[in-house]
C-alpha cells in the first residue's frame, strides 16, 4: 500500500510560490517503523548539480548532511503525513529536495532524493522514498502494535 504524504514549501520567484512536495512511502509498513522524518533542501549548480543525488544520499547514509540550504530538522514522521512540515522560501532555481526517515534508535530507515526548479508555478515535485541498506536489520523481528497510519499517528506504534 502506497502512503503519499505532503508537505509545502514556499519558492520565491516574483513572489511566493506554493511548491508542492509529495513524499510517497514504499508500503504501509515502511512508513509505520518511521519515527522521525527530515526534509532538506540543497541547492544546486545548474551545470554540475543535476546529478548529485546519489552522493547527497551516501553522505547522509554516513551520518554527514553535509551544507543544507533549508532543514525542517526531525519532525514527527505523522507530520509529514498530514502536510505539516514547511520551510521557509525557497530560491528559484535547481534544488536537490532530501527526505529520510528514521525509527527511534535513529536508525536511517528509509531515503528519497529528486532534483527539481523551484519556480512560480511549478509542478509538485515527486519524491520517493526507499529502505536503506539498514532497514531489515532495523525492522527484523519487531512486531508493530497497530496496523494503519491513522492508528500510527493518534496513538504511536510500539
Amino acid at each position: 500500500m502506497r502512503a503519499a504524504l505532503a508537505a509545502l514549501f514556499l519558492a520565491t520567484g516574483c513572489a511566493p510560490t506554493p511548491v508542492d512536495v509529495q513524499v510517497g512511502f514504499p508500503s504501509l509498513e515502511t512508513f509505520l517503523y518511521a519515527e522521525f522524518g527530515r526534509l532538506v533542501v540543497y541547492e544546486l549548480d545548474p551545470q554540475e548539480g543535476l546529478g548529485a543525488c546519489p552522493a547527497i544520499l551516501d553522505g547522509i547514509e554516513a551520518g554527514d548532511f553535509g551544507s543544507v540550504d533549508l532543514d525542517s530538522g526531525w519532525q514527527p514522521i505523522c507530520s509529514f503525513r498530514n502536510g505539516g512540515v514547511q520551510l521557509p522560501h525557497v530560491p528559484a532555481g535547481p534544488h536537490a529536495y532530501v527526505v529520510v526517515a528514521r525509527d527511534e534508535s535513529n536508525t536511517i530507515l528509509l531515503s528519497g532524493c529528486r532534483v527539481a526548479e523551484a519556480y512560480e508555478g511549478a509542478p509538485s515535485v515527486m519524491l520517493e522514498l526507499y529502505p536503506t541498506p539498514e532497514y531489515a536489520g532495523a525492522t527484523a523481528g519487531r512486531a508493530l502494535s497497530c496496523a494503519s497510519a491513522d492508528d500510527k499517528c493518534q496513538r504511536g506504534c510500539r
